[in-house]
């Protein structure tokens, strides 16, 4: 027996990572050299020291969701697990152990105990903190911008209104004064010019009214989301000859208004990503409730793209970075699916 227990001791002796075989009594049995820079005090076999004083300087065994027992979930369960500790080292620094505890089993299948490898992740979880913190502040940061950018939006459409629309308006009517007024003979050298000019005013009045609507949808505040993204899709497919088709209800009771102007915007980049590089004839957008939640979709019968190549691409387009973006930012999920000849979708999904 004894010369098994030093064979096995100088198995786990070779193993670079941190391993204990503990009895089901919680009694350890073994422990590697590497063990020993997390205990908590010298170990000698003859001490009969329990796992919980060694790993944790505890006088019971482990309970709780903070430090939950390997022993018994491998117990009941037969099969091993992988749990995160806090771990006392000999100098008291407390280190976070990722313990994976598998069943030691005895000859005539009994029980035995476990044996636990553990992992040093505390740096690795410090960096995942550090990390997650930074994703949190750039989807602050991120959410801010698009409002900062809806704002400036409206703004820009309420000066060209207000400012260059009313402007030609202003223009326009001079013209056609100073036209019903001119002599005859007058009117005959400057017809076509005035005519021509008035032409132009309108064609862009027009054109404003346009940029206007593409700046902030008058149509969206008004009537929702449903209602500006068939708006949209008709302007979308009357400039591009691209067919667009919309299926959905609008949502009752309505999403906040930062919510549907994100999906409206994701929308009109996905259309765009149609029009540049899909050479789809088709489009359909949809938009509806699955249980909770709202999810649009825009699927486009184009050329597609290799979606695994997309991903280790570093100079993927920004396009489809930004309908990320926008997506994180209202707190949704958004994903891009396609393949070479068989188009591409784009699925944003946002709980109520």
């Amino acid at each position: 027996m004894e010369s098994s227990i030093d064979f096995q001791q100088s198995i786990i002796n070779g193993l670079a990572e941190p391993v204990m075989v503990i009895g089901s009594d919680y009694r350890v049995i073994l422990m590697n050299q590497a063990a020993h820079q997390f205990v908590s005090r010298g170990y000698e076999p003859s001490n009969q020291t329990f796992c919980y004083q060694i790993s944790h300087q505890r006088n019971n065994p482990c309970n709780g969701k903070q430090h939950p027992c390997p022993i018994r979930e491998v117990r009941s369960t037969g099969k091993p697990i992988t749990v995160l500790h806090e771990h006392y080292q000999v100098r008291g620094e407390k280190r976070l152990i990722e313990v994976t505890a598998s069943p030691w089993w005895g000859s005539d299948c009994t029980f035995m105990g476990i044996i636990e490898l553990m992992r040093d992740v505390t740096d690795r979880k410090k960096a995942e903190k550090v990390l997650k913190n930074y994703t949190d502040r750039l989807r602050a940061l991120t959410s801010q911008l698009a409002e900062v950018e809806d704002v400036e939006r409206q703004r820009l459409s309420q000066e060209l209104h207000d400012q260059v629309g009313q402007n030609l308006t202003a223009l326009g009517i001079n013209l056609n004064i100073i036209k019903s007024q001119l002599p005859a003979d007058t009117l005959k050298l400057t017809q076509s010019r005035l005519d021509d000019s008035l032409r132009l005013i309108e064609q862009t009045t027009e054109r404003i009214r346009d940029v206007m609507s593409d700046l902030r949808p008058p149509v969206l505040d008004d009537y929702g989301l449903v209602a500006a993204l068939r708006w949209y899709g008709q302007q979308f497919a009357w400039r591009t000859e691209i067919e667009v088709s919309l299926i959905g209800e609008e949502p009752v009771p309505r999403f906040p208004k930062r919510v549907e102007i994100a999906l409206f915007r994701i929308t009109q980049e996905a259309l765009t990503n149609v029009a540049k590089h899909s050479q789809a004839t088709e489009v359909i957008v949809s938009l509806g409730m699955i249980k909770n939640t709202l999810r649009l979709t825009i699927s486009d019968n184009g050329t597609g793209f290799d979606i695994n190549e997309f991903k280790t691409n570093e100079d993927r387009g920004w396009g489809l970075l930004t309908i990320y973006q926008r997506a994180e930012a209202i707190g949704g999920r958004s994903r891009i699916e396609s393949n070479l000849k068989k188009g591409t979708h784009v699925i944003v999904e946002v709980d109520r």
